[in-house]
């Protein structure tokens, strides 16, 4: 048998992730193993504040006619954002569930004097779990199991299921 080294907890912050991350924290104890906790997100969002550069100043798609200049395209107006001061300096490229999530972890961890990296990568979660675990040689999966109604698990699936599908390495789906 392979000797874990590394455990991978997929969170989400519902309750069937948390009962995940406490499996994870308790195995990677009693192991003696590296923990990382990985939430999927399924798009980068685009913080104004540091993604400017990123952002065009013009867009083509929003014009307006302008004396007997039609479709000359309008700038922008910059929206304020409301932002609480210590997340923006902590996490200044986050969204705030992506803060809220990371927080709620990290809590978790605390509570249960358990230390891990906690981080956040971006895609198809099914996809991006896989491939985290894959980046960061993780030997292990650990997934909430969701209790989704039979015709939507047969019409989309359940993320766990999709990992265990996906993946080359062991899975562990808690319930």
């Amino acid at each position: 048998m392979k000797e874990l080294n590394h455990l991978i907890v997929a969170f989400d912050g519902t309750d069937d992730s948390k009962e995940a991350l406490e499996l994870g924290i308790d195995m990677s104890k009693k192991m003696n193993t590296q923990l990382s906790v990985v939430y999927i997100s399924k798009e980068k969002s685009l913080n104004p504040l540091t993604d400017q550069d990123q952002t065009p100043l013009i867009s083509p798609v929003h014009s307006y006619p302008v004396g007997e200049m039609r479709n000359y395209p309008a700038i922008p107006v910059p929206q304020e954002q409301e932002l609480n001061p210590e997340s923006s300096e902590v996490f200044p490229d986050k969204s705030q569930e992506e803060i809220t999530l990371e927080t709620e972890a990290n809590r978790i961890l605390q509570h249960h004097h358990a230390k891990a990296n906690v981080s956040v990568s971006y895609g198809e979660p099914s996809d991006a779990i896989v491939s985290y675990a894959q980046e960061n040689e993780g030997d292990l999966i650990i997934i909430g199991n969701r209790n989704i109604s039979g015709l939507k698990k047969l019409i989309f699936g359940s993320v766990s299921e999709k990992v265990s599908q996906l993946s080359t390495i062991p899975v562990l789906i808690a319930k």
